[in-house]
Parts: structure tokens; C-alpha cells; sequence
């Protein structure tokens, strides 16, 4: 058995020991730190697209559309990684 295996294992077991009310106040929490999290990710989203747009600029319109018709360059992310290492 795996070590996650296990772990899973180990967590429904707990599980069953908790009453149903505990359950349910354990979801209750699970679904608020969701809530947060969702708006903590709208809040993000909102703060980059106040700063950058939300219209691609025209070097990436140009790409995008090459891409599209079948023109350009086919790159592998291995090459793309190695010019960003290239640039530390």
C-alpha cells in the first residue's frame, strides 16, 4: 500500500468515528475557507486585469492568429524553459 494509500485509510477511519454533527460542522467550515478562497482568486483576477487588460496586445493577436493558420514556429516547452533559464 502506498503512503497516500495509507493516509486515506487513516482519514476515513477518523471519519467514522466523528458524530454526524461533527460532520456537518466540519463541511460548514470546508465550504467557508472555499468561499474565501474563490473570492481571494476573483480579487486577483480583478487586480491583474485593472493592471494588464484583458485584450491581448497586438504582438500576441499577431501570434495567436499565425498560430491559427498554421504559420510559425513549433517550440516545445523543454526549448521555451531552456530560453527563460537563459535569461537568469
Amino acid at each position: 500500500m502506498t503512503t497516500a494509500m495509507a493516509e486515506r485509510q487513516e482519514v476515513y477511519q477518523a471519519i467514522e468515528h466523528l458524530s454526524d454533527k461533527a460532520i456537518a460542522q466540519i463541511k460548514g467550515y470546508i465550504d467557508r475557507i472555499r468561499e474565501e478562497e474563490l473570492e481571494n482568486i476573483k480579487a486577483e483576477i480583478a487586480a491583474l486585469e485593472a493592471k494588464y487588460g484583458t485584450t491581448p496586445n497586438a504582438e500576441t493577436v499577431a501570434a495567436m492568429m499565425e498560430a491559427e493558420a498554421g504559420i510559425g514556429e513549433s517550440v516545445t516547452l523543454e526549448q521555451i524553459q531552456a530560453e527563460c533559464n537563459a535569461f537568469r
